[in-house]
């Protein structure tokens, strides 16, 4: 077979390709290489074979078939052979890839284990030299604190020595001390017994003096009654205050109130004209607001004598509301009432009875 691979070619043979009845010329040798044939003296349809010099040619003009199929065979078990152990060899490399790796992450890790325990091995050791320095300055301490420790006991032994003494001192003057006090309690006693007769006399003297008091403010009272206070005017019986600012009806019978008085209840006429003399414009204790024309006192006594002045009551109306408290409203001498709304503001007379 080698022998017909490698034996000379004959350049003045034509040569035909057929495969499968396909005549694209483009297609790969190795995709229809089983079908492959070769023919020897092809000529296209139309040409003459040419003459040839050497007579001998006539005997070699036949047609030659040479299978190759057995040397394809072969290549393809080559190529498969040389694929599987390209295979075997890679498989090889990629587990001694994944060793090594392998290798190296536990080695890795071993480093790093060993590099943190000498870490901490290295940090105990300084922390260890750190406690042993505090323990030696601690130990020099406590040596420090037990000597002061043995000067102070010996101090308070030689204290506790003074104390026994003191005590002994002590004990002598408390003996004397409850002596003294035997002494004192019997004092006491009689103390108390002389401050037992005080206090009788001193119950005494404050029950007559509450006798007293209670005769003074009696007699104070009864001097009140019969006597007006500073800035008031007394007439007949009762005392009156005339007003030096000016407020409404209801205001003007608060502060009478106030005062311990009431706005001035006009009686008899001698008062009605005691009243008037004090000019116009002042409120009187006289009003209908409970019922209209029915007028009444600020003691709630109804009123039947009236002065008032002519035309007087209109219960003129001034913003929806009507005229229901009286007012000297004249300077005339007995009718000088004049009814007037409630929430004006004017001058009064406050009035206290004397008893």
């Amino acid at each position: 077979m080698s022998e017909d691979l490698y034996a000379k070619l004959d350049l003045t043979k034509k040569v035909r390709f057929q495969a499968d009845e396909k005549e694209d010329r483009n297609t790969y040798a190795d995709d229809n290489i089983n079908d492959l044939r070769i023919y020897d003296n092809y000529l296209p349809e139309g040409k003459t074979q040419p003459k040839s010099q050497d007579n001998t040619t006539e005997d070699q003009q036949q047609t030659t078939s040479v299978n190759i199929s057995s040397v394809k065979n072969h290549l393809d078990i080559a190529a498969a052979v040389l694929g599987l152990l390209c295979l075997v060899l890679l498989a090889a490399v990629t587990v001694l890839v994944v060793l090594l790796i392998q290798d190296k992450n536990y080695w890795d890790m071993e480093r790093n284990q060993l590099q943190t325990s000498y870490n901490e091995i290295k940090s105990f050791s300084g922390n260890l030299t750190l406690k042993t320095n505090q323990l030696e300055k601690e130990r020099d301490l406590l040596k420090a604190i037990n000597n002061n420790l043995t000067n102070e006991r010996e101090e308070i032994e030689s204290f506790n020595l003074n104390l026994t003494l003191k005590t002994n001192q002590l004990e002598k003057e408390s003996d004397l001390l409850k002596a003294i006090n035997n002494n004192l309690t019997t004092e006491r006693d009689e103390i108390a017994n002389i401050t037992s007769q005080l206090e009788k006399e001193r119950n005494y003297l404050n029950a007559i003096n509450n006798n007293l008091t209670i005769e003074r403010e009696e007699l104070q009272k009864q001097l009140e009654r019969t006597r007006c206070p500073d800035q008031w005017i007394r007439f007949e019986d009762g005392c009156y205050l005339i007003s030096t600012s000016k407020k409404n009806w209801t205001d003007s019978k608060r502060f009478c109130e106030e005062k311990d008085a009431q706005l001035v209840i006009i009686s008899s006429e001698m008062e009605q004209r005691f009243i008037s003399s004090f000019g116009p414009r002042k409120w009187i204790g006289l009003t209908d607001e409970e019922t209209e024309n029915t007028w009444k006192w600020v003691n709630g006594k109804k009123e039947t004598t009236l002065y008032w002045t002519d035309g007087q009551p209109d219960n003129k109306r001034t913003n929806g509301n009507g005229e229901n408290c009286v007012e000297v409203y004249t300077s005339a001498p007995l009718n000088t009432w004049n009814d007037m709304n409630c929430n004006f503001q004017t001058h009064f007379i406050c009035e206290k009875i004397l008893q």
